[in-house]
């Protein structure tokens, strides 16, 4: 085996794709393809795997004459990162992306939004509850607390919910926290893994959202990958503005 192989891991049914990222002293370092899930392995627990990517997820949203809202996103993970514009562009959402370590981000959020001025922030990367652990205290959490901060931080600039629309967090990430931090948005309810893609729908859904309504959040929640498991939010409203005159 090799970087850049699909595996599986025998001891956990085969149930998530990875991919092969680095390997050292024998030890296999695993990005899932679609989840936002980072792993190790040795090597006797994994096979080659012969599914290959899903490649279309079919997500569209319905186009209208209106300015639509602009998004700055924070991702700790590169490859995630490319794959989140990859399918900003696709919808053609204005997007303003940027990679960085998830404890990094507290420090630049608020000169990024500054900066860039968007209607929604996008905040994640990685992040897990350690095995066994309490779910109600952050410190045991790998990067929850540094999505709080970057809320809090983001939330100095601009405390208005509607006027400032932020989407946070990772897999197993600290729900009811970085909700009560500020977050519109927020992963993970269950304390489950969501995919790659989940913070884009959401986002690209409310940028396309006149800001007449507010956002229908059952039904945005229900485009994500494990529903209201994987993904939470409060009332919302849209950022896109209709533009004039219309064709008659």
């Amino acid at each position: 085996m090799k970087i850049g192989d699909y595996v599986v891991r025998k001891k956990y049914n085969r149930d998530i794709l990875f991919e092969i990222f680095d390997i050292q002293d024998n030890i296999y370092y695993l990005r899932g393809v679609e989840l936002r899930l980072i792993a190790d392995s040795d090597r006797e627990d994994l096979e080659l795997s012969e599914i290959q990517p899903y490649q279309n997820d079919h997500f569209s949203i319905e186009r209208q004459p209106m300015l639509r809202g602009k998004v700055l996103h924070l991702d700790g993970d590169e490859k995630y990162l490319r794959m989140c514009q990859k399918k900003y562009q696709e919808l053609r959402i204005r997007a303003d992306c940027y990679y960085m370590k998830e404890y990094e981000m507290k420090d630049k959020v608020f000169e990024l939004l500054e900066k860039h001025k968007p209607q929604i922030l996008v905040i994640t990367g990685h992040d897990a509850l350690r095995k066994n652990k309490d779910k109600t205290d952050i410190d045991n959490y790998q990067h929850s607390r540094d999505f709080m901060e970057t809320i809090q931080n983001a939330r100095q600039y601009e405390d208005d919910k509607d006027a400032l629309i932020i989407i946070a967090g990772a897999c197993q990430s600290y729900y009811e926290m970085l909700l009560a931090s500020g977050a519109n948005f927020a992963s993970s309810p269950k304390r489950i893994n969501i995919h790659a893609l989940d913070p884009v729908y959401i986002a690209s859904l409310i940028a396309n959202e006149s800001v007449r309504n507010y956002v229908d959040v059952e039904e945005i929640i229900n485009h994500t990958s494990h529903k209201q498991n994987g993904i939470g939010g409060i009332d919302t409203k849209g950022v896109a503005r209709k533009i004039y005159p219309t064709k008659g």
